[in-house]
């Protein structure tokens, strides 16, 4: 009867062990969603932690690029 139980425990244990090293898929739904940011100058939708941040006008907004950025702040001085 012990033997029972010592071979229970340590299936327990294996099972514990496997969960930890090999998680599964599901606990990446358990993740806070990422907050995507358009690209006011092409449209691009990226993730707001990847975005360059500028502020034009007093105003916020967020790029894919730099390139992109310079570009939207050139069309914003064109009349």
């Amino acid at each position: 009867m012990v033997r029972l139980a010592l071979f229970g425990i340590v299936v327990v244990l294996l099972v514990l062990l496997a969960r930890s090293i090999f998680p599964s898929k599901d606990s990446s739904a358990e993740q806070e969603p990422t907050e995507m940011v358009e690209d006011p100058n092409n449209g691009v939708f990226i993730p707001k932690s990847e975005a360059i941040n500028k502020t034009i006008n007093g105003k916020e907004y967020y790029f894919s690029s730099e390139q992109s950025a310079e570009e939207f702040i050139k069309k914003q001085k064109r009349p």
